[in-house]
């Protein structure tokens, strides 16, 4: 027979490695350039889809580039998050459209090319003016319905001074509201914040197509509480190809689930179970101490 006093510590200490046991999902997402299956949200509950486009020509490409079945590479259909609480990482997925073939151009291929053959006006590795940028600001205090002041910019800039240290220039920086009056979300990029900078998975090519990225300490990043959620606002082009428009993401809340395990600083109901449990286990074998020694 287990003794009583054994009992109760056996069943506190299982709840509480039940408490603190990671959840199945806390695993960060294995990018492969391919958004629609890394960021599955019917595999992983916590990813979560912003619509931004529901037709490929949308953003506008030449007549040749329909006529050949593709479709540019900075079409996008939608952008994927998932907040890792465990990691305090942002994952991010830009989910362009595919062609008549099936096939994703590579992303800021213009000329939506799927073997992302470069040209002059279409140059490799998301150079000359191509940005993406992705504007992240926190809930707003006073109006949930409205996005609070812009904290964070992630992404390639246009101006290649102020690129930073990541594939193709991969970089999360301050957001500089009047680079961006002036310029627009491609110039947005203001000082360089290192200890955010995760990465940029890998250079966009017909092996990996779309654009996958992180945000590292994303709980951090001052004004931000993900747990209220954030909102995100997005551009991506070139002004210099001529043959195909930008792609343009206005301010759209992004809800943090509780499937993105989340952390909770005040005790669950079951917390307080546990520790009662041990505390009132400790008090039973002191008194059972005393008595022993009486």
């Amino acid at each position: 027979m287990v003794p009583r006093r054994l009992y109760t510590w056996n069943v506190a200490l299982l709840i509480l490695l039940g408490l603190h046991a990671p959840a199945a999902n806390a695993a960060p997402i294995d990018f492969t350039g391919n958004v629609t299956s890394d960021f599955d949200p019917s595999t992983n509950p916590g990813v979560v889809v912003t619509p931004v486009s529901n037709n490929p020509l949308n953003i506008g490409q030449a007549s040749w580039i329909t006529a050949n079945g593709w479709v540019s590479g900075w079409s996008i259909q939608d952008i994927r998050t998932y907040y890792n609480a465990s990691t305090d990482t942002l994952d991010v997925g830009i989910n362009t459209f595919k062609n008549s073939q099936g096939v994703n151009a590579p992303f800021g291929q213009a000329n939506g090319d799927p073997t992302g053959t470069p040209t002059s006006y279409d140059p490799a590795h998301l150079g000359g003016d191509k940005s993406i940028a992705l504007v992240i600001a926190p809930v707003n205090s006073t109006n949930p319905n409205q996005p609070g002041a812009p904290v964070v910019v992630a992404g390639v800039p246009a101006d290649k001074t102020v690129a930073g240290t990541g594939i193709d220039g991969y970089t999360v920086s301050s957001y500089d509201a009047t680079k961006a009056a002036n310029g627009g979300l491609a110039y947005a990029f203001g000082t360089s914040l290192p200890q955010h900078m995760g990465n940029l998975a890998y250079d966009p090519s017909p092996k990996f197509p779309q654009l996958e990225f992180t945000i590292t300490n994303f709980s951090k990043i001052p004004g931000l509480k993900p747990s209220n959620g954030f909102w995100i606002e997005a551009y991506a082009g070139s002004a210099l190809d001529g043959v195909a428009g930008e792609a343009y993401l206005s301010w759209t809340k992004v809800p943090v689930t509780a499937a993105q395990v989340i952390p909770n600083s005040n005790p669950e109901p079951t917390t307080w179970l546990a520790w009662t449990l041990v505390i009132g286990a400790a008090a039973c074998r002191f008194r059972g101490r005393i008595r022993a020694q009486s």
